[in-house]
C-alpha cells in the first residue's frame, strides 16, 4: 500500500534579516558582495555607469541563509502549562529503526502479529484514569490524540516525510507520513499532518486473498498555536481525524504450523473468519487557552516567561464510532451466538459515543529570587471539569455527565528537592466517587550520586462500560460490578551520568476486572473480589566502550494470582551496536536487538469485541528474538535497514504471544525520513 500527501507552503515574513551564519557570504571577505567593485579605466566614459549598475544588482540580491534544524523548535500542551518552553527537534537516528508501535522496547505487547491489529500490554501497566471508560482499548496506540500534537515555532517552513516498506519480497507492512508546519507570523504557527498504515497478513489472509489489505489506518491533523506579543495569551487549537480499519481472521486452523511440515504458503493458510473487520472512527476538535495575570518574569532573553497567575480554559468535542461487520456466517463455531441477526448471515454492530468536555483551571505561583523551575517555588492549581456523554449501542441510548474537581500543588524546597501532590475527584454524575490521589517527590543527591524519586497513588475507578453492558450480535449481558481500587508505591534511583535507572513498584489491586472463559467457551466479563498483589522491578543501564554501546532493559514481575494477571515473570530487551562515521558525513550505527520474555499462560482473543480473555492453561516455549539493523544519517535524511527475527530456525520456526495467533516470520525492511527546513 502506498499513499501520498500534498504539503503547501507560503512565504514567511520576518522582522529584518536573520543574523549571518558562519561561512555565509556576509561573513566572507572574498565574496564580491562584500567588496567595492573596481572602476573601469578603459577610457570609454562608462566606468561610473558600470559601477552603479553592478551595485544596483548586488543590492537587489537577498542575503542567503542556510536554514537547518536549529531554526525549528517545538512544544506540546504539557510543556505550556507552567510557561512557554521550546525544544529542538530530534534529528538523530536514536530509536529511528524501531518503528513498530506494538514492539516498543520498554512497552512490549501481546498481539495478533500485524502492526495495526489488536494488542494488549505484556507488562502490568494499569491506566491512571478515572471517570467514564467505554472499555475499547485494543487500537489505542494507533490513535492520534489532541494531546499528541506538536506545535512548532519555525523561522522557515518545516516538512518531514517518512516511509517504511519491506526491502524486498512480499509487501506485508508499509507506512507513510507527512508533516508540515510554518509560521504565518513570528508568534503564530500553523501545521498539518497525514499518516497511512497498511498491512497484509503473514498467516491466513481473509478468504485466502494474500494481497488483501488487512490493516488500513489513517491519521490526520490540523493545528495552530498563537502567542500574543506580550506572551500573556496562548491559544492552542487542533483537529484530529482517525479512521482505523482492521480485518479479523479469527486465527488460522493450523495449530502446528511451526512443528509440522506444510506445503501451503503462510498467507494462504485457512482462517476461521474471512469477512469480519473492525472500523474505529475517532474525530476531535480541541481548543485550549492560557492567560497570564499579574507580573511575569522573563528569562533566556525573554524566550521563557514565568507567570505569577494563570487561568486556562479547555474545550473538547469528540465523536467516536465503533463498527464490527461480518458479511459471512461463521460455520467454524468461533462466533457462538447470533442475538440480533438470527436469520441472516450478516453482522453489523455499531457503538457511538459523543463527548463534550469543558475545563477551567486557575493557578498561582509563589517564587523566590531564583528563576529555576524547581527552587523556592510553590505552585497551586485548582480546576473543575464537566464531561457530557451521549452513548448509543443498538437500541440502548443514554445521556449522562460527570463533574470533576482537580487540584495540584508543587513545591520546590530548593534546587535539590521537590514535592508534587495531585488530586482528582468526581463529585457529581454517573461515576460519582471515582478518585485519583497522587504524590511524588524527587531528591537530587548530586551528578555522580544520582536522584531518588518516591511516588505513590490511590485510585478508585468505575467499571468500564463493556464489562457491565453489551448489546451486540454475538455478545449480550447486563451486570453490575464494584469499583476497582488500586494502591501503588514506587521507588526509583536514577544516575543520568551513567545512564542508569532502577525502579521498584508494588501494586495492590482490589476487585480487578477482566475477561474469562464462560461456560460456552467464549469471553465473558468477570471480577476477582479479593486483593491481588504484584511486585515489579525494572532496571535500565547503558554501557559505552569506545564506539560500542550496550543498552539493557530488564523487568521482573511477580504476582500472587498468575491465573488472573497473565503476564510473563521476566522480560528483557538488549541492544548492542557499533557507531562509526563513514566518509566523515555518514553517521552510522550497526547492531542487533534481542527481546526475550519468560513462559506464561497465553490469552485467547474474542475478535467480535476485540478483547483478550483468560482461557485454558496453554503455555508456549519462549526463545530470544533477534533483529539486526543498520541506521545512518545523510544530510537531512535518516535511513534504516533491518532484518526482523534473524534467528528464526535457530531455536524454533516461530513463536506466539496470543493463543492460536502466530507471530511474523523473518523479513527485511527499509525506512527513510527526510526533513526540509525551507
Amino acid at each position: 500500500m502506498v499513499s501520498a500527501s500534498f504539503c503547501f507552503a507560503q512565504f514567511i515574513p520576518q522582522r529584518g534579516r536573520p543574523l549571518p551564519l558562519p561561512g555565509s557570504p556576509q561573513n566572507n571577505p572574498t565574496d564580491p558582495r562584500n567588496q567595492v567593485p573596481a572602476q573601469n579605466d578603459g577610457g570609454d566614459g562608462k566606468g561610473d555607469e558600470n559601477i552603479d549598475s553592478l551595485r544596483a544588482k548586488l543590492d537587489k540580491k537577498q542575503d542567503s541563509v542556510v536554514y537547518n534544524s536549529t531554526y525549528i523548535k517545538y512544544t506540546k500542551e504539557e510543556y505550556l502549562r507552567d510557561s512557554t518552553r521550546l525544544f529542538p527537534i530530534d534529528t538523530t537516528t536514536k530509536n529511528f529503526h524501531r518503528y513498530r508501535i506494538i514492539d516498543e522496547p520498554e512497552h512490549p505487547t501481546m498481539n495478533l502479529g500485524l502492526n495495526g491489529l489488536s494488542y494488549r500490554d505484556m507488562l502490568f501497566e494499569p491506566a491512571k484514569t478515572i471517570g467514564f471508560d467505554l472499555g475499547n482499548h485494543y487500537y489505542d496506540r494507533y490513535l492520534l490524540k489532541p494531546e499528541d500534537i506538536k506545535y512548532y515555532r519555525a523561522r522557515s517552513p518545516y516538512s518531514d516525510l517518512y516511509y517504511e516498506t519491506p526491502a524486498f519480497g512480499r509487501l506485508s507492512e508499509q507506512m507513510f507520513s507527512a508533516t508540515h508546519s510554518q509560521n504565518i507570523k513570528p508568534n503564530w504557527n500553523i501545521g498539518a499532518s497525514f499518516a497511512k498504515k497498511g498491512s497484509r497478513s503473514y498467516y491466513g489472509a481473509p478468504a485466502r486473498l494474500a494481497d488483501r489489505i488487512v490493516v488500513n489506518h489513517l491519521n490526520a491533523a490540523l493545528w495552530t498555536w498563537y502567542e500574543s506579543p506580550n506572551k500573556r495569551y496562548n491559544l492552542l487549537a487542533n483537529g484530529t481525524f482517525n479512521n482505523l480499519k482492521g480485518y479479523e481472521n479469527g486465527s488460522i486452523f493450523n495449530d502446528s504450523i511451526f512443528t509440522k511440515p506444510t506445503n501451503v504458503k503462510p498467507e494462504f493458510e485457512a482462517a476461521r473468519l474471512n469477512t469480519a473487520k473492525h472500523n474505529w472512527r475517532d474525530n476531535s476538535l480541541y481548543i485550549k487557552q492560557f492567560y497570564n495575570i499579574g507580573k511575569q518574569k522573563s528569562i533566556d532573553s525573554n524566550a521563557v516567561v514565568l507567570p505569577t497567575q494563570r487561568i486556562s480554559y479547555t474545550l473538547r468535542l469528540q465523536t467516536q464510532k465503533y463498527y464490527f461487520v461480518n458479511d459471512g456466517f461463521d460455520q467454524t463455531g468461533l462466533l457462538k451466538h447470533y442475538y440480533i441477526y438470527q436469520d441472516s448471515s450478516k453482522t453489523g454492530d455499531t457503538t457511538k459515543l459523543n463527548h463534550i468536555s469543558n475545563e477551567i483551571n486557575y493557578s498561582f505561583y509563589l517564587r523566590g529570587k531564583s528563576v529555576s523551575f524547581l527552587r523556592n517555588e510553590l505552585k497551586v492549581e485548582v480546576g473543575i471539569k464537566q464531561d457530557f456523554y451521549k452513548y448509543q449501542q443498538y437500541t440502548f441510548k443514554t445521556n449522562f455527565q460527570n463533574i470533576t474537581l482537580n487540584g495540584n500543588a508543587n513545591y520546590g524546597f530548593n534546587d535539590k528537592a521537590n514535592l508534587n501532590v495531585k488530586l482528582s475527584q468526581i463529585i457529581q454524575g454517573r461515576n460519582f466517587g471515582d478518585f485519583l490521589y497522587e504524590a511524588q517527590s524527587e531528591i537530587k543527591l548530586g551528578n555522580k550520586v544520582g536522584n531518588v524519586v518516591l511516588e505513590a497513588y490511590s485510585q478508585n475507578q468505575s467499571p468500564a462500560l463493556i464489562y457491565e453492558k453489551e448489546i451486540s450480535n454475538h455478545y449480550q449481558w447486563n451486570i453490575n460490578f464494584s469499583k476497582t481500587t488500586t494502591q501503588h508505591l514506587g521507588f526509583s534511583y536514577i544516575v543520568p551520568k551513567y545512564n542508569f535507572k532502577a525502579k521498584a513498584e508494588y501494586y495492590l489491586v482490589n476487585n480487578h476486572l477482566y475477561f474469562a472463559e464462560g461456560l460456552d467457551g467464549d469471553a465473558y466479563p468477570a471480577q476477582f473480589g479479593g486483593n491481588i498483589s504484584l511486585l515489579k522491578l525494572t532496571l535500565k543501564k547503558d554501557f559505552k566502550f569506545g564506539k560500542f554501546t550496550f543498552e539493557n532493559f530488564l523487568v521482573y514481575q511477580q504476582t500472587d494470582h498468575e491465573d488472573i494477571l497473565r503476564t510473563p515473570s521476566f522480560y528483557t530487551f538488549q541492544s548492542f551496536y557499533y557507531s562509526k562515521a563513514f566518509f566523515k558525513v555518514l553517521k552510522t550505527d550497526m547492531g542487533i536487538d534481542v527481546r526475550y520474555f519468560s513462559k506464561y499462560t497465553a490469552n485467547k482473543y474474542a475478535p467480535a469485541i476485540g478483547q483478550f480473555y483468560n482461557g485454558e492453561n496453554v503455555q508456549f516455549d519462549t526463545y530470544p528474538i533477534a533483529d539486526i539493523w543498520i541506521r545512518t544519517n545523510w544530510k537531512r535524511a535518516n535511513l534504516f535497514l533491518r532484518y526482523d527475527y534473524v534467528d528464526r530456525g535457530l531455536f524454533s520456526k516461530g513463536y506466539y504471544t496470543v493463543n492460536r495467533y502466530p507471530m511474523p516470520y523473518s523479513l527485511a525492511k527499509f525506512g527513510v525520513s527526510w526533513r526540509f527546513y525551507d
